[in-house]
C-alpha cells in the first residue's frame, strides 16, 4: 500500500450514534400519528402566508406595504403572534408530559420570536417615518394626515404577542 500523507489517509468510520437519523425519527412519528392526522380538518399551517407575500408584491405605497406587513407580523393576531402562541402551547404540552427541558427550549424560542417581533415593529415604524418625512414620496398622499399628531412620548416597546 502506498504511503499516504496525513491529509490523504482515509478516516475511520465514526462510531454509530445511538440516536436515529432525523429522517427516521420523522418517518416513524408520521406513521405513529397517522390515525390522529387523518382526522384533522385543518389546512397546512403555513398555507396563508404565500397569499400575504403576493399582496406585498401588489402594494404600491409604503402605507399599503405596511398594512400587509402589519397583518402578518403585527401586534398579537398576525402570523408571528400566532406562531408565538403555538410555541407556548407546545411548551405547555411538554411540561404536562414531564419533558421540562424540551418545554424550556420551546419557551426560549417563543421569547426569541417575541423579540424578533419587536425588532420588526421598529423596522416598520422606521420605514413609515422615512416615508412620511420625504417630500415628493411616490404613490403616497402628499397632504398631512387629518389626524393631529400625538404629543411626543417615551418609546413604547411592542410585543408580538
Amino acid at each position: 500500500m502506498p504511503h499516504l500523507a496525513r491529509a490523504e489517509r482515509p478516516r475511520a468510520p465514526a462510531p454509530r450514534e445511538t440516536r436515529p437519523s432525523a429522517d427516521d425519527l420523522h418517518r416513524w412519528a408520521t406513521h405513529d400519528a397517522r390515525p390522529f392526522t387523518e382526522s384533522l380538518t385543518l389546512a397546512d399551517a403555513g398555507h396563508g402566508v404565500p397569499a400575504w407575500s403576493d399582496k406585498l408584491h401588489e402594494a404600491r405605497t409604503a402605507a399599503e406595504f405596511q398594512a400587509v406587513t402589519s397583518a402578518v407580523l403585527g401586534d398579537g393576531h398576525g402570523a408571528l403572534g400566532e406562531l408565538h402562541e403555538f410555541l407556548e402551547a407546545a411548551a405547555d404540552w411538554c411540561e404536562r408530559n414531564q419533558e421540562p427541558r424540551i418545554a424550556e427550549r420551546y419557551r426560549r424560542h417563543a421569547q426569541e420570536l417575541s423579540e424578533l417581533g419587536d425588532q420588526l415593529a421598529y423596522v416598520g415604524e422606521d420605514h413609515l417615518a422615512g416615508t412620511y418625512r420625504r417630500p415628493n414620496r411616490p404613490g403616497a398622499v402628499r397632504a398631512a394626515p387629518a389626524v393631529a399628531p400625538a404629543a411626543p412620548a417615551a418609546p413604547v416597546r411592542r410585543s408580538s404577542r
